[in-house]
């Protein structure tokens, strides 16, 4: 008995199991074509989060390097603190991001 990713979820499984008990996925009535498709939609969906990871951090970024800019000229050092904080945040965002998509494209 051996543990194996779920094609669907991508979740630990039993290799015995017809049946995953995260999604549902019916392994025995399923082709290998179906596995491969449910594989390849799954990879999609992590894909996509990652892009999603990224475009936020870079509105993130971008959110901070405004409020840094137009924040300068106050009297307070609030918007200049939003700025920085902004700004560092989006950008490890990104590379944090950027590093696991070209980390996850090799697994």
């Amino acid at each position: 008995m051996a543990i194996v990713k779920c094609p669907e979820c991508r979740k630990p499984i039993s290799d015995k199991a017809n049946l995953c008990s995260h999604c549902g996925f019916v392994k025995k009535e399923a082709s290998q074509e179906d596995i491969e498709r449910a594989a390849r939609i799954a990879r999609l969906k992590k894909q996509n989060r990652v892009n999603m990871l990224v475009y936020s951090a870079m509105i993130v970024f971008i959110a901070g390097v405004l409020a840094f800019y137009f924040g300068r000229n106050m009297t307070t050092a609030t918007y200049t603190i939003f700025g920085t904080i902004g700004m560092v945040l989006g950008g490890a965002g990104y590379l944090f991001g950027r590093i696991y998509a070209i980390v996850g494209r090799r697994l």
